[in-house]
C-alpha cells in the first residue's frame, strides 16, 4: 500500500516508499545553478557570440532581440510635459497645416501652389525628435 492521502492523492508525511522523490527545494536549486552558470558563460563569451550571430545570421539575431524585448515597450519622453498649453497648440496647428498642404499636393498634383516636399520647413517639434539610426 502506498502512503497516500485517499482524498488528495498526495504522499503522507513520513512516506518511506522506495521512491521518495526529490528533496524540498531541489528544483529551485537546479534552476539557480543553471542561471548562475549561464551568466558566467555569457560573461566569458557572450559579446563575441552575439557578434558572430549578427554577422552570420542576421535573421536569427533579430529573432533573439525580439524574444528578449518585452511585448509592450513604453518610451517616455518628457518634452511635452515641459511645454505650455500655448506651445502645444502652436505645434498642433503647424502639424495640421503641414498635413493639409501635403493632402492638397497629393490630390491636385504639380502646379497646385502647394509647397514641394523638398522646400517645406519642418515643424519645430518634428525637428526636436531624434532621427533613427540605421544599422549597416
Amino acid at each position: 500500500m502506498e502512503n497516500k492521502d485517499p482524498k488528495t492523492g498526495t504522499f503522507l508525511v513520513g512516506n518511506t516508499s522506495a521512491r521518495p522523490g526529490s528533496r524540498k527545494g531541489a528544483r529551485n536549486r537546479l534552476q539557480g545553478n543553471f542561471v548562475a552558470a549561464l551568466s558566467d558563460h555569457f560573461e566569458e563569451i557572450g559579446v563575441a557570440a552575439i557578434d558572430i550571430v549578427f554577422k552570420e545570421s542576421p535573421k536569427d539575431y533579430l529573432k533573439i532581440i525580439a524574444s528578449v524585448l518585452p511585448r509592450e515597450f513604453i518610451l517616455e519622453d518628457g518634452r511635452l510635459e515641459s511645454m505650455t498649453d500655448e506651445e502645444i497648440s502652436d505645434h498642433l496647428a503647424e502639424i495640421r497645416r503641414l498635413k493639409t498642404s501635403t493632402l492638397g499636393q497629393d490630390r491636385s498634383g504639380a502646379g497646385s501652389g502647394a509647397i514641394p516636399t523638398s522646400e517645406r520647413k519642418q515643424a519645430p517639434l518634428l525637428q526636436a525628435l531624434p532621427k533613427a539610426k540605421r544599422l549597416s
